[in-house]
């Protein structure tokens, strides 16, 4: 995999997500190496709602904006729930991967031309399964949610 072009820069990102933020440092710049740079452009659709959840991103730069699509009476609406920038996360919350079905639940596009850093999410298991202080962390956000 492309080493980021500036790691330290990504290491911040990465510790401002509070998944992440009980790792250790070597943890973290282990991590930090699993991910690669992206660029989208204005317009481009970043993730798709419906669709299987095969990666998360972290945003470097540029704003998105997060569509969720509704059907009322056979008729499509489209609602803008959140408008995305510097050090946010697409896929990812506090807890854990944003979604328990393993589906997007929203579409986020790229309203600028946006920077952002991809990390797959078989990467991220293989990472956790070989740091068990890493599992325990992902274990214990897990069970938070169905409390």
């Amino acid at each position: 995999m492309d080493q980021p072009a500036n790691l330290n820069f990504l290491i911040q990102l990465i510790k401002k997500q509070p998944l992440f933020s009980q790792l250790k440092e070597e943890e973290i710049t282990e991590l930090a190496s699993l991910f690669n740079e992206e660029r989208a452009a204005a317009g481009k659709v970043i993730v798709r709602e419906g669709d299987r959840v095969d990666s998360v991103f972290l945003i470097a730069n540029g704003t998105a904006d997060v569509r969720h699509v509704t059907i009322t009476d056979g008729a499509q609406s489209v609602q803008s729930v959140a408008i995305l920038s510097f050090g946010d996360a697409i896929g990812l919350n506090e807890t854990g991967f944003y979604s328990i079905s393993g589906n997007r639940t929203a579409t986020v596009v790229a309203l600028t031309e946006m920077t952002l850093y991809r990390l797959g999410v078989p990467a991220f298991r293989g990472f956790a399964l070989s740091h068990t202080h890493v599992s325990d962390i992902m274990n214990k956000n897990s069970a938070k949610i169905f409390e």
